[in-house]
């Protein structure tokens, strides 16, 4: 069997990005800030939905639609069975308003996300949450071996993904997060290494590696622009 971080660059979508609900990552900080209250029966907007993992929890929650923006035919057709509708671009939903959008892992792979979040607000009602994760290219990962060796290298996945069109560090994050007109920055944080993708089922599923985790999440939290993985940030539109 081919794990995911196996997978070959060629591969779709729903099977290179998988879903990571384990403590510290962006999909386990998105679903704490998208508890039952704010979805039950909310319009949600998942953009580059991937897997469909994180539609697959929110569907438990109760919300009144639940759409997605794929561009992969291949991955848009597997995603069908847990969205109700899922669409090419923003195009699809004009003259339609959502209370949540994810933009989860995808604005990276975008040739001018600035632009992109310019044309967000055609879609988002008053009030609206917008949750935005992007990779850190200034982690220490990729920090020490540029620094020290002189080696900043494409791999398969991870932060350094050979699809990534962009690259943030946590000023340019913010910068990102501010070019949504009508928007307010309500947190900011940053997710820790998704090591259990790596690792053993043993060496992960025990209390040590728990607490490990949780120290992990604070010194990221402490020093999210070397130690954070991903940078990331909620943020509600009060309206253009």
């Amino acid at each position: 069997m081919v794990s995911a971080m196996d997978l070959p660059l060629d591969a779709a979508p729903h099977e290179r990005y998988v879903f990571k609900p384990s403590f510290g990552s962006s999909h386990y900080w998105a679903l704490g800030a998208l508890s039952a209250d704010r979805v039950a029966g909310k319009r949600v907007l998942d953009i580059g939905a991937g897997g469909g993992g994180m539609g697959q929890r929110l569907r438990a929650f109760s919300p009144s639609a639940l759409a997605a923006i794929e561009v992969d035919p291949q991955a848009a057709a597997a995603l069908r069975g847990t969205y109700d509708e899922v669409a090419p671009s923003l195009d699809a939903y004009s003259g339609r308003s959502f209370d949540v959008v994810l933009l989860l892992d995808v604005l990276e792979h975008m040739a001018d996300p600035f632009e992109f979040l310019h044309r967000l607000p055609s879609v988002l009602a008053p009030g609206a949450r917008v949750l935005i994760s992007v990779p850190n290219v200034a982690h220490w990962s990729v920090r020490f071996p540029l620094f020290f060796l002189g080696r900043f290298e494409y791999r398969s996945r991870g932060l350094l993904d050979r699809t990534h069109l962009q690259f943030f560090s946590r000023r340019r994050f913010r910068a990102l997060c501010e070019a949504l007109p009508g928007c307010g920055v309500l947190a900011m944080g940053a997710s820790i290494e998704p090591v259990e993708l790596i690792l053993p089922a043993w060496a992960t599923r025990n209390p040590l590696f728990g607490a490990l985790s949780r120290v992990r999440a604070a010194v990221a939290h402490a020093l999210p622009g070397l130690m954070g993985y991903q940078h990331l940030a909620e943020l509600r539109f009060a309206g253009s």
